[in-house]
């Protein structure tokens, strides 16, 4: 399937409505009903982008962001029962917000898991 042939403004158009179909709880004769929509359109629709996007191909290593682990070295001594000692700690969107009484194999295996 050539893409130079696509309309990408009416590909995106017609997910949405699929996906407010789908928000709705409607079936989709109901739907097409109530939106003004033709059913067959809808129909042709839903199942050329859902072939489309079974199609897609994963994103290449190449492409991927690769964000490095940093390990995280914690004081033996370090007071955890201390609520002045509670941290957050934010990684890119990821937000680990350590509470006083969490021991430091816990908060390793955490990062640890993130990092994975």
């Amino acid at each position: 399937m050539a893409t130079s042939n696509r309309d990408l403004t009416k590909e995106k158009y017609w997910q949405e409505i699929i996906e407010r179909q789908k928000q709705s709880g409607k079936n989709q004769t109901q739907f097409c009903r109530d939106e003004g929509l033709a059913d067959d359109k809808f129909s042709y629709w839903k199942k050329v982008l859902s072939k489309r996007y079974k199609e897609k191909k994963p994103i290449p290593a190449s492409d991927k962001i690769t964000i490095p682990f940093v390990p995280l070295n914690i004081q033996d001594n370090f007071d955890f029962t201390n609520k002045q000692n509670a941290e957050q700690i934010e990684i890119c969107k990821i937000i680990l917000r350590i509470s006083a009484n969490t021991d430091k194999t816990t908060i390793a295996s955490i990062l640890q898991s993130l990092g994975a």
